[in-house]
């Protein structure tokens, strides 16, 4: 882990840490790769206009690379996030299935909601939120990561409360975000590998965790909206959307549930 990235910064309290890396990155103040880390993340961001509400027993960080550097290419970029899904669900997982036998129950599904997401019973784990930014030296890629592992939901808002849920919810082992964060980490050298040479097996990995296959589902596009089931997340990370005109394949816009 240490031998990848370059810059690890480890904060008490930052209002978000992809605003930071944003920061840092832009004025030419570290080396790449970058680590940065909050202990407890205050206006942490989401797509468009969307917060992250998080506390103490959050895990918020953000990773800051130089896409071509690990032979990342610009169409990549829409997949990056499903990639560190799979990569999320691996760990946690691997991390839960070690505590069984010890008292704790099996750990419910983990899966993929298109774009960025990763959802446990319909409820929102974990978010991911890649930006490309220009720095000083050329386009550079921002990945924020929050993860509620012992997160106190009772405290967040309303509407957080309905639709979050927290890795102790389902699975109260001893979690420790340190453990998972280096968990992670150790492995995330090889997502961006396996990426940039089209693993078919990570493509299948996001395709077989998608959890709006074959659900009605609405999708956003500003002034267009077009309604139809998931069929599916394709190599290129493009959901498909079946409906009266056929499949469609979108790399963007706003994804709603019908009931």
């Amino acid at each position: 882990m240490t031998l990848f990235f370059r810059t690890m910064l480890d904060y008490e309290e930052l209002a978000s840490t992809s605003d930071t890396a944003r920061e840092l990155v832009e004025a030419g103040e570290v080396e790449l790769p970058l680590l940065a880390r909050a202990r407890r993340q205050t206006s942490g961001r989401g797509r468009g206009e969307h917060h992250w509400w998080s506390d103490e027993g959050s895990l918020t960080f953000t990773i800051a690379i130089d896409p071509a550097a690990y032979d990342l290419r610009r169409d990549h970029e829409p997949r990056v996030a499903l990639a560190v899904a799979v990569g999320l669900i691996d760990v946690v997982e691997e991390i839960s299935s070690s505590h069984l036998g010890q008292g704790a129950g099996s750990l419910d599904a983990l899966e993929i909601r298109w774009p960025n997401d990763v959802e446990m019973r319909g409820r929102k784990v974990a978010g991911i939120l890649p930006e490309r930014i220009e720095g000083r030296s050329g386009a550079r890629l921002l990945i924020g990561i929050g993860l509620n592992v012992t997160t106190d939901l009772s405290g967040a808002p309303a509407e957080i409360r309905r639709m979050a849920t927290t890795l102790r919810d389902w699975n109260p082992i001893a979690w420790d975000l340190d453990q998972l964060l280096a968990a992670f980490l150790e492995r995330f050298p090889l997502l961006l590998t396996r990426l940039a040479q089209d693993d078919p097996r990570l493509a299948s990995s996001w395709a077989a965790r998608d959890v709006l296959k074959g659900e009605l589902v609405r999708i956003s596009l500003g002034t267009e909206v077009h309604t139809g089931r998931g069929g599916g997340i394709d190599p290129t990370g493009g959901f498909r959307l079946v409906g009266d005109a056929g499949i469609r394949t979108y790399h963007g816009g706003q994804i709603l549930r019908l009931p």
